[in-house]
């Protein structure tokens, strides 16, 4: 089977500087940052008893404008500033890896400017376009993505564009007791 590649760009609202910015206010608190002559290297802080895998993430910078952030599985987010605010951010990965990894910086999305494409497509195309026709591909195949099911994360990160595909978030995430949020500020 051919593996196939898969590319999506899509505008947040920060820049460069600010997502920078956000990388170093997490260091001690998400991840131990490490400082190198091209950028930062990020590494994830475990809870006690958690399995440690060897997972850095990398962030290269190429200019006051530009970061290239290579993630622990290899996925490539490049992200270019845009006048006169926000960025462009291209990703090469999976639909389903779209923004999941613990590592990144909160990153707002501008509504309605999602759009992909993979190695068997010419050009990007609209976000619905681009999973039409991956329902396609994958019809009669017998597989569904085991991901799919997890799909209401990518969705909710994309302002619940992607609901024909994958569903809306309905607030029941099943999470076990003992993780649940208490306190003045938990989510109802």
């Amino acid at each position: 089977m051919e593996k196939i590649a898969s590319y999506f760009r899509f505008d947040i609202t920060q820049t460069v500087q600010v997502l920078l910015y956000k990388m170093r206010m997490g260091n001690g608190k998400r991840w131990s940052v490490e400082k190198t002559a091209g950028g930062l290297i990020l590494h994830q802080i475990y809870e006690e008893g958690a399995e440690k895998e060897d997972n850095q993430t990398k962030v290269e910078l190429k200019g006051k404008h530009t970061m290239i952030i290579t993630t622990v599985s290899g996925f490539v987010y490049t992200i270019v500033d845009k006048e006169p605010d926000g960025a462009e951010v291209s990703f090469h990965g999976p639909l389903n890896a779209l923004l999941m990894q613990s590592l990144m910086p909160r990153m707002t999305y501008v509504p309605g400017t999602l759009i992909g494409m993979n190695n068997l497509m010419d050009d990007y195309v609209s976000i619905g376009e681009y999973m039409r026709l991956r329902q396609e591909r994958h019809k009669g195949n017998g597989e569904e993505n085991p991901q799919d099911r997890f799909g209401w994360r990518i969705n909710m990160r994309f302002n619940n564009e992607l609901v024909p595909w994958f569903p809306a978030f309905n607030g029941n995430k099943n999470v076990p007791k003992d993780k649940v949020r208490k306190g003045k500020f938990t989510r109802r």
